[in-house]
């Protein structure tokens, strides 16, 4: 169950924000040319422009460094700020990167529109990948995360869905001490991109290692959540959910409640923010981690994930079908559908997205049977049945003895039903 709470509330807003950044951070990108020759300023800019359709604006600047042969500012038709790019010898680190022995980097370098980043970043990988420029590959320097080009093409070229929010940033985690076993370690979860967006970095820190999953799928929900609201300042509980509870803490100040063994010590030289337990007393949400391990509550979603994620569903509904037909009335595996679900007719209603168990198959539809108590909606009694359409959902998924597999899982849901063909 996933409540859908109104985003502008569940940080309990006021006029401070304390945790977003005057200005972003720039936002670096390196796309490897597979080419001998170095691509000139005339012929990216002739790439570009035939891409949008649009002359751009360019002039040419001094290029940063001796080695570099050009440079040029552009400005773009659909991309709301300056592009600064320039040409580079392949270097030994990309080189490895991307097993090319020859070849060249265009580099672009911007700021992201602090009001919708993930569009205003797509829209950079897509001009990169889409144009005649023949990219192999993008790194995002900010996140040192490598995108090559049947990535860029599955997640920015194709028109099916935008690229999820996670593109954004990357989550790390580390543990100390390394001279005990692992269910005696500490860890420290930390993302690495938000400052480009205009946010802060959210951190967790003094987690006990056993709960790091949930740490991180946590700081990744929070994370996710600031691009749609600001969190709120340092005192003031945070509501995530049905007895999910957290607060805000500047990393200075929750570096001095860690002990001298646990990891996240050291200047971090960007502004973060350290989510702590709701009181504000103990560094380390352990509440929050463990009704989330408990299976109690859902990590949080932004309104923009459950869409996309809705949109997924739908659109693989027919994997579902052949799933729940296939499958039957095995104990080895269910299909469950995911429904939102109001108590009125009010379309500005909080509504709770329950759970539905597959009982059968009737031609395009389902019939699912309620799979677990709901925390609002009180006028479904135990067992209660629900004709269940693509239109209908939010998502579905397939639990399976090897963890569940959802739409994004279209593969290895074929290799699990093949077991059950006659």
């Amino acid at each position: 169950m996933n409540e859908n709470f109104n985003i502008l509330e569940f940080a309990g807003l006021s006029e401070d924000r304390p945790w977003e950044l005057p200005e972003p951070i720039p936002t670096d990108l390196r796309a490897v040319i597979a080419s001998t020759e170095c691509p000139t300023l005339e012929d990216v800019g002739k790439a570009i422009a035939t891409f949008v359709g649009e002359p751009i604006d360019a002039e040419k600047i001094d290029p940063p460094e001796d080695d570099i042969p050009w440079a040029m500012r552009a400005r773009v038709v659909g991309i709301p700020t300056d592009l600064l790019l320039w040409a580079e010898p392949l270097n030994a680190a990309s080189s490895e990167a991307t097993d090319l022995h020859a070849g060249w980097v265009l580099a672009l370098q911007t700021v992201l529109h602090a009001g919708d980043p993930l569009t205003h970043f797509s829209n950079l990988m897509r001009l990169l990948a889409g144009s005649e420029l023949h990219v192999h590959s993008v790194c995002d320097l900010p996140t040192g995360r490598w995108f090559p080009r049947p990535i860029l093409e599955s997640v920015f070229i194709q028109d099916e869905l935008e690229a999820p929010e996670e593109v954004l940033w990357i989550t790390r985690l580390s543990e100390a001490p390394d001279d005990v076993e692992p269910e005696e370690r500490w860890a420290w979860i930390s993302t690495h991109g938000l400052a480009r967006c205009g946010r802060a970095e959210v951190e967790m820190l003094g987690v006990p290692s056993v709960l790091s999953s949930e740490a991180v799928c946590l700081a990744d929900g929070i994370a996710a959540l600031t691009l749609e609201t600001s969190l709120a300042p340092v005192g003031k509980t945070i509501s995530l959910g049905p007895k999910l509870f957290v607060s805000t803490m500047g990393c200075d100040d929750a570096v001095e409640m860690l002990d001298d063994i646990m990891p996240g010590r050291g200047d971090r030289g960007i502004p973060s923010v350290a989510i702590v337990s709701a009181d504000g007393l103990h560094v380390c949400p352990i509440d929050a981690l463990e009704i989330l391990r408990n299976g109690e509550v859902p990590i949080p979603k932004t309104l923009r994930s459950t869409e996309r994620a809705a949109e997924l569903a739908r659109s693989r509904w027919d994997v579902l079908l052949r799933s729940a037909t296939q499958i039957g009335s095995s104990e080895h595996a269910t299909c469950m559908v995911q429904i939102p679900w109001s108590n009125t007719q009010d379309s500005d209603a909080p509504r709770e997205y329950l759970w539905f168990r597959v009982v059968e198959v009737q031609g395009q539809a389902v019939v699912g049977e309620l799979a677990h108590q709901p925390q609002y909606a009180d006028s479904l009694e135990d067992g209660h049945r629900e004709r269940v359409s693509a239109e209908d959902i939010t998502d579905w998924v397939l639990m399976t003895p090897v963890g569940p597999l959802g739409p994004s899982d279209a593969e290895a849901i074929e290799d699990f039903l093949d077991q059950f063909v006659n």
